[in-house]
């Protein structure tokens, strides 16, 4: 094999290539490939952040929706607590009505009874008269007495 000036000029030519790409072109790549991979480094720790505040935005959520639920239960109670007092405030006033009304009316029956009473006594002392009149205009015959006695006792 001989080595012939061809050879020599591509040999000379690709170093002369080579350090041309080191000195120039290399240097380049080199720089951009390790900006992108602290920016692909970058990228996955503030994916590995996102996904940690996501984590504790959910647990924050989580919490926020527990206690939201507690504070329902809560006021659910003290509503049902409040039902069962406004309930129990308005049985008993309704029971001191029903006696007041109770009481009104007995109240008032007792005065119908007495009137009615009195309105008897009225009718039988009337009625007593009348017969002791009629007793004394026939009292010469005693079966008519007894007759008429008869017939008052009837009506009354």
């Amino acid at each position: 094999m001989d080595l012939n000036a061809t050879i020599i000029g591509q040999s000379i030519s690709f170093i002369l290539f080579i350090l041309f790409c080191m000195k120039f072109i290399w240097p380049k790549i080199m720089n951009t490939i390790a900006i992108r991979e602290q920016e692909i480094i970058q990228s996955l720790s503030n994916i590995k952040k996102s996904k940690k505040d996501l984590e504790l935005l959910q647990k924050k959520k989580n919490n926020i929706i527990y206690q939201t639920q507690q504070e329902a239960h809560s006021i659910i109670k003290q509503a049902n607590y409040t039902k069962l007092v406004i309930l129990e405030e308005a049985k008993l006033q309704a029971e001191k009505e029903k006696k007041k009304i109770l009481l009104q009316m007995n109240n008032e029956i007792t005065i119908q009874k007495e009137q009615a009473k009195h309105e008897l006594i009225n009718q039988i002392s009337f009625l007593a008269i009348q017969i002791a009149e009629k007793i004394i205009k026939s009292s010469a015959n005693e079966k008519n007495n007894i007759h008429l006695i008869n017939q008052l006792i009837k009506k009354l």
